[in-house]
């Protein structure tokens, strides 16, 4: 295999992930109340700090440099020690500017962190069986969510947010230290590749910058929202988590089976679809339950990046893949940093709806682009590069 990992096993992929998402749930969970309760964060202080979280991600593309020198696994690794670390200064943050600054820390190992990871799971799945072996790698990360909503729901029962953040961040540390230490450090010169953007992967970098548009619109304002306006407790924040995995450890295996079977197509494009709807709905919808049963099924057709992901496996070269979702990760990010502040103005300015109604607009360009993708996710020939 061009990316030497041979020795690398799908439960190494997915233990290394688990760590990963455990220590990222926990901060998705506790985030907005953490904010809105020791701070007394507006929207627009929101919007800042999730723009600020987004950069690392519009930085990405420095993975497949790294990449050169270094083994995706061990890339991995040391992200997921820097995100642990994230964690700890965000419990330590005597400020709302400091837990921006911290915020920035912990999303460069998350965002470091999955083109390494993911670059080696498309490898280990193959082409053929590509959306089923997705389906269950995100149906562990589903259980690592699981793991990180009882962490919290338990901890915060007894240690207060700062105590807890400084718990499972220093948990997190150590394992990924213990991979770092494990795994292949260097790669051999005959390993090194070029970084490399090809106009033949332009559909899904296309693809990937209209979902990350979408995807931060949903990711800043959704949970905010249910705080914010409704007032939703810690507790019952963390139980939506809870939920919502719990339903995805069962949808993103259904949704990685039938991409293998329908196609990348159809899941993408239905998803999508689907989508404009669920947006339209936090824009005029008032009635919590229903809000929150919207939070789950855009959750759930969130595992069409199973899809995304898959369809560049047939299309791109072994050797191109680092590179080319290093770089899907920086298209999926050029907007994230504009987006949350300027959201957070347009509901200040405008009221909630605004953003959302943004996002359905979004939602429907991915959705025509999303024909484009082959029938049946055959493999694109050399005659569009």
């Amino acid at each position: 295999m061009a990316l030497g990992i041979k020795e690398v096993s799908f439960k190494t992929v997915t233990a290394s992930a688990m760590t990963l998402w455990i220590g990222f749930y926990t901060w998705r969970i506790m985030f907005n109340n953490f904010a809105v309760e020791e701070f007394g964060a507006s929207p627009t202080a929101i919007g800042i700090i999730q723009a600020t979280r987004e950069i690392p991600g519009l930085l990405a593309f420095g993975v497949g440099a790294l990449a050169l020198y270094m083994t995706e696994t061990r890339i991995a690794s040391l992200s997921v020690v820097v995100l642990g670390l994230g964690l700890i200064l965000s419990g330590a943050a005597p400020s709302i500017v400091m837990l921006g600054m911290a915020t920035f820390f912990m999303s460069l190992g998350f965002h470091y962190f999955y083109p390494a990871n993911d670059s080696q799971l498309l490898i280990i799945a193959g082409k053929a069986q590509s959306g089923k072996i997705q389906g269950r790698y995100n149906s562990f990360e589903s259980i690592a969510g699981l793991t990180g909503g009882f962490l919290v729901l338990i901890l915060t029962l007894f240690l207060s947010y700062r105590s807890t953040l400084y718990l499972i961040g220093g948990v997190v540390t150590v394992v990924g230290i213990y991979f770092a230490l494990a795994l292949p450090p260097n790669r051999g010169k005959s390993e090194q590749r070029k970084i490399r953007l090809k106009k033949k992967y332009w559909l899904y970098y296309a693809l990937s910058f209209l979902r990350g548009c979408r995807r931060h619109i949903f990711t800043t304002f959704a949970i905010f929202l249910l705080v914010h306006n409704h007032g939703l407790s810690i507790a019952l924040v963390s139980t939506v988590m809870l939920a919502n995995n719990v339903v995805t450890f069962f949808t993103n295996r259904m949704i990685g089976n039938m991409s293998d079977r329908y196609g990348e197509r159809v899941i993408l494009a239905g998803a999508s679809f689907f989508l404009i709807f669920i947006f339209l709905g936090y824009a005029f919808v008032e009635y919590l339950p229903l809000l929150i049963a919207f939070y789950l099924i855009d959750n759930i057709l969130y595992g069409s990046s199973i899809a995304l992901r898959s369809y560049l496996s047939k299309v791109a070269d072994d050797e191109d893949l680092t590179s080319c979702l290093s770089f899907g990760t920086t298209s999926n990010h050029i907007t994230a940093v504009i987006i949350p502040v300027v959201g957070g103005i347009i509901w200040t300015a405008l009221g909630h709806a605004a953003p959302f109604i943004v996002g359905a607009v979004i939602v429907a360009l991915d959705c025509g682009f999303s024909f484009l993708v082959p029938k049946g996710g055959d493999r694109i020939e050399s005659s569009i590069s």
